[in-house]
């Protein structure tokens, strides 16, 4: 499943998903129906001289990567 495998090593930002969706020829809507499917979650990061971003990742994934390294 393509977000699947973009996402399966932690976090990417939401732009680059669609980004690599739209180079693959996959649909916002398959995107996410995807997303839905997965259990994707997001998280709102505030960067520096005021930039964000939103993050995508798969809980699962996250927790498997770094409960690992503790």
């Amino acid at each position: 499943m393509f977000l699947e495998d973009i996402l399966k090593d932690g976090f990417v930002n939401y732009k680059k998903v669609y980004e690599l969706a739209e180079e693959n020829g996959i649909k916002k809507t398959e995107v996410k129906r995807q997303k839905a499917l997965l259990g994707v979650k997001s998280v709102h990061v505030d960067g520096e001289e005021g930039g964000t971003l939103w993050l995508w990742f798969i809980p699962k994934n996250v927790w498997k990567r770094y409960s690992q390294t503790q």
